[in-house]
C-alpha cells in the first residue's frame, strides 16, 4: 500500500473536494482519483459515494473506519520520521512549563554545563498540557511536566520527582494579606490573575471552584509566571499557584488553603515509551534523575 494514497485520503476525507486536495499536494485530480480506487480496490469496499449533479462526496461507513486508521498512521509515520532525524543530532529538545523551568531547571542546567552538555540542550517553553502533546507528537523528546494526577499514558514513561501544595498568592496591600491561612470558599468575590487554559494549575484551580460552588471573576491570563505575580503585586487580583514559584518579593503575599483534599502540583521527568534514546540524550536524562529524583 502507498502512504501517500493515504494521505490523498485523510485530506479528501476532510475537505471532501478532489480538486482542493489536488492542488494541495500539488498534482493533478486524477492522481487524486487513482489513488482512492486502489484504497477501494485493496480494501475491496467504496470508501466515497459521489454526486455528479451536485457536486456532493459522501462518505461511506468504510471510509469512515479507514479514516480513523489512516489517521493513526500517518501520525505513527511521521513520528517516526521525527524520531529518526533526531537519532542524527546531538541535540535534546527538552520542555518547560515556566513554574518548573524557574524552580528546578537553573540546577539542572548546572549539572549539564560541568559536564559540557547545557550548549546542546534545545529549550521549548509552554503550558504542561501543550507541551505533553508535543511530546506525544514527537515536537520534543524529554519533558518535565506538571500534573495533578500521576501521568498514566501508554504512550509516555513518567518519572514523578516531587510533590508541591498549591497556595494562594496576595498583594501585600491587600485586606486578606494580614492571614495565613484561607479557605478557597473565602474568595468568591475575588478578582483572579491566572495561566491560560494550556497549563495544569488551571485544572486544580477549576476543580476546587466547583467544589466551592462559584464561577472565579477571571480578569486576566498570562502564560508567564513573572507577569502573573506582578499584576498580583498591584492588586490586580489574586492568583493560584503551586507554593514552589519562587516568591522573594516583598510585595506578595502566600497564603495557605485550608480545603481538605487539595490538588497537588506533581512534577515528573518524562519521555516517549517508543522512542530511542541517542546517548547525548541518554546522558541529559541521567542529569534530570540525578539532580531531581
Amino acid at each position: 500500500m502507498n502512504t501517500k494514497d493515504l494521505a490523498y485520503f485523510d485530506r479528501l476525507i476532510k475537505l471532501k473536494n478532489f480538486s482542493q486536495v489536488a492542488a494541495e499536494f500539488g498534482v493533478t485530480q486524477p492522481t487524486i482519483t487513482t489513488a482512492i480506487k486502489r484504497l477501494e480496490t485493496e480494501f475491496a469496499t467504496k470508501l466515497f459515494l459521489r454526486d455528479r449533479v451536485h457536486h456532493d462526496l459522501t462518505v461511506t461507513a468504510s471510509g469512515q473506519q479507514l479514516a480513523v486508521h489512516a489517521a493513526a498512521i500517518l501520525a505513527d509515520l511521521d513520528l517516526a520520521h521525527q524520531e529518526i532525524a533526531h537519532l542524527t543530532q546531538q541535540r535534546t529538545v527538552l520542555g518547560l512549563p515556566p513554574i518548573i523551568e524557574n524552580h528546578y531547571f537553573p540546577r539542572v542546567a548546572a549539572h549539564l554545563q560541568e559536564r559540557g552538555m547545557l550548549e546542546n540542550i534545545e529549550t521549548v517553553e509552554g503550558g504542561s498540557i501543550q507541551l505533553r502533546n508535543a511530546l506525544r507528537a514527537g515536537q520534543i523528546d524529554l519533558a518535565l511536566l506538571g500534573s495533578t494526577e500521576p501521568l498514566t499514558y501508554k504512550t509516555l514513561i513518567a518519572e514523578e520527582f516531587d510533590r508541591q501544595p498549591f497556595n494562594i498568592f496576595v498583594s501585600a496591600a491587600h485586606p486578606l494579606a494580614v492571614r495565613k491561612r484561607i479557605y478557597f470558599s473565602e474568595l468568591r468575590r475575588e478578582r483572579f490573575v491566572l495561566f491560560n487554559n494550556s497549563f495544569i494549575t488551571n485544572a486544580a484551580f477549576n476543580q476546587l471552584a466547583r467544589r466551592n460552588h462559584f464561577r472565579p471573576e477571571v480578569v486576566f491570563r498570562a502564560r508567564d509566571t513573572h507577569i502573573i505575580m506582578n499584576l498580583v503585586a498591584e492588586n490586580v487580583g489574586v492568583t493560584y499557584l503551586p507554593g514552589l514559584v519562587d516568591q522573594h518579593r516583598d510585595d506578595v503575599v502566600r497564603l495557605d488553603l485550608l480545603d481538605d483534599e487539595q490538588p497537588e502540583f506533581i512534577s515528573s521527568i518524562a519521555y516517549r515509551a517508543s522512542h530511542v534514546l541517542t546517548p547525548t540524550q541518554e546522558q541529559v536524562l541521567a542529569v534530570l534523575r540525578g539532580t531531581l529524583a
